[in-house]
């Protein structure tokens, strides 16, 4: 029986790039950051220490994976991440320079708002039932 997601991959351009806006933007956790070989590492990142899933910080390091950045799920969200206050995190995060695609508005079950990170990967932040 299948019982929870461990982790999600992101394709980026550049890890050190995408590490610095998941932390300094969003203000997550690295969680692993391991270095295989030179130009092969492993990054991930989470909201907090003690998040069930992760964020693997790909470097897209082939054509094939350059052309899904930004594109991994077409035009729908990668991934939802739950918001317990979403006026606030929206607030914080619009003044860190985050690309909202709108303020947070009433959809099915609660409140959300779309937003990219720095290579155009679309996410939604949430709020249920409110």
């Amino acid at each position: 029986m299948i019982t929870k997601a461990s982790s999600i991959t992101v394709f980026v351009k550049n890890q050190l790039d995408a590490k610095r806006w998941y932390t300094e933007v969003l203000g997550f956790q690295v969680i692993s950051e391991i270095e295989f070989s030179p130009g092969w590492s492993y990054l991930t990142v989470a909201p907090s220490n003690g998040s069930e899933t992760v964020i693997e910080l790909s470097l897209a390091d082939t054509p094939e994976k350059e052309s899904l950045i930004g594109k991994q799920a077409a035009d729908l969200p990668l991934v939802m991440f739950i918001s317990d206050d979403i006026h606030e995190d929206f607030a914080r995060l619009s003044k860190r320079g985050v690309d909202f695609s709108n303020p947070p508005k009433e959809v099915p079950g609660g409140l959300g708002a779309g937003f990219c990170d720095l290579y155009g990967n679309q996410f939604d932040l949430y709020q249920p039932g409110t």
